[in-house]
């Protein structure tokens, strides 16, 4: 089924959200985005509908809509949903994963690796995503997997986590543990690791946030 006016604009401007090119706090004007997507302003505003239920945007009666900032509490909030999802999505991708790919989130290893040794902070977060969407894929579990995406978008619009070395082979070190978990079948290891992963990041992230002031 082909897409509407309505989804193609809803697609375009939820990934100018996420990718920081509308920051939090921005005014989005209906007119110039119509313009810009070259389609009246009735579909643009059915966007802005879709996104403020998904907490992106707030609309405001007699003014533009606003791309919504997160508190760090609600950053937090996030974190902790994740770590709960995460890790029931890894649990499960053990009783499913094959090996074969097992093998290739070892080769994902092995490409961080040489990413972290670069200091390629940007691209140690992609391949980050890579790690653990190509875990959780194997969770035999898609709504589940959908959950995650869905809550780890709302927080995708901040600096990356991944500002110093250290925190990238901190990150390293417990993919290569978690991946030992799951090579060995261990389930609940393996659930127990990835939720330590996940709640251990929510004192830098909040203070990422604190620091951006907005």
């Amino acid at each position: 089924m082909s897409m509407t006016k309505t989804d193609k604009v809803y697609i375009q401007l939820h990934e100018k959200i996420v990718k920081g090119v509308f920051r939090p706090g921005s005014r989005l004007v209906i007119s110039q985005i119509a313009k810009e997507f070259n389609v009246s302003e009735i579909p643009v505003r059915e966007v802005m509908q879709r996104l403020a239920q998904k907490g992106y945007v707030k609309l405001h009666p007699h003014a533009g809509p606003t791309v919504t900032s997160l508190t760090e509490d609600e950053v937090r909030q996030i974190f902790e949903i994740r770590a709960n999802l995460e890790s029931l999505a890894t649990r499960l991708a053990v009783e499913h994963i094959s090996n074969a790919h097992i093998k290739e989130l070892e080769l994902i290893i092995e490409d961080s690796i040489g990413i972290c040794e670069e200091e390629n902070f940007k691209g140690y977060f992609h391949i980050n995503e890579t790690f653990h969407n190509s875990l959780y894929r194997h969770s035999n579990n898609q709504m589940l997997v959908k959950m995650i995406k869905d809550i780890t978008s709302l927080a995708a619009r901040y600096p990356i986590y991944y500002q110093d070395k250290e925190t990238m082979q901190k990150s390293l070190n417990d993919h290569k543990e978690i991946l030992k978990a799951v090579s060995k079948r261990d389930g609940e290891l393996a659930e127990q690791l990835t939720k330590k992963h996940l709640l251990e990041v929510i004192p830098k992230i909040t203070e990422i946030v604190r620091s951006m002031d907005i």
